[in-house]
């Protein structure tokens, strides 16, 4: 009788934890949100943290079979010869998405485990224990407007206790075809 009942909750807990580790097996996150495009060229205007007037032009598309994004930044003013290319995709192993940032400056990665959330994608950097650094983490919050706006927000953190600080907004529009 003993063994029946020991046998019973076994199964019980079984079947209890299914839901559960169902629930742990993440799908995939979306690189792009359900019904936006970032394919094509996009003008934007905005500004940095010190009011200076910041204009680029991005361009998007999906490469590697459609599984990653790359937008590409050329900045027109300041003049300072800015460029980069971001490649944010979904990394199965670390099951979150990742962006790789590599511009005429320098190179960072970032990442978000939750993905968008109410048309919102918040990629942040790891948490710099660089002495002497300008900043202890950074972020770009990447806001869909409407199927022809998006803005990106650059902020930074000074502190490893994060306080977010805005360090550069930048409100793009899709360019009409020509």
């Amino acid at each position: 009788m003993m063994r029946i009942v020991c046998s019973s909750l076994l199964l019980l807990c079984s079947l209890a934890l299914v839901p559960f580790i169902a629930a742990q097996e993440k799908k995939p996150l979306p690189v792009v949100p359900a019904g936006f495009q970032f394919n094509g060229t996009w003008d934007c205007e905005g500004t940095f943290r010190n009011s200076k007037v910041h204009k680029a032009v991005f361009t998007g598309t999906m490469v590697l079979n459609e599984k990653w994004l790359e937008l590409t930044e050329q900045d027109l003013q300041p003049a300072t010869g800015y460029s980069a290319k971001y490649l944010i995709g979904y990394n199965p192993q670390q099951k979150r998405l990742v962006e790789f940032d590599a511009n005429t400056f320098g190179a960072a990665i970032y990442a978000s485990e939750e993905g968008w959330q109410n048309h919102v994608l918040i990629m942040t950097s790891p948490i710099s224990q660089e002495v002497g650094a300008p900043y202890a983490a950074n972020r770009f919050l990447y806001s869909i407007t409407d199927q022809d706006t998006f803005t990106v927000e650059w902020q930074i953190s000074k502190t490893a206790v994060l306080n977010w600080i805005q360090s550069d907004h930048l409100a793009c529009r899709r360019r009409a075809d020509k």
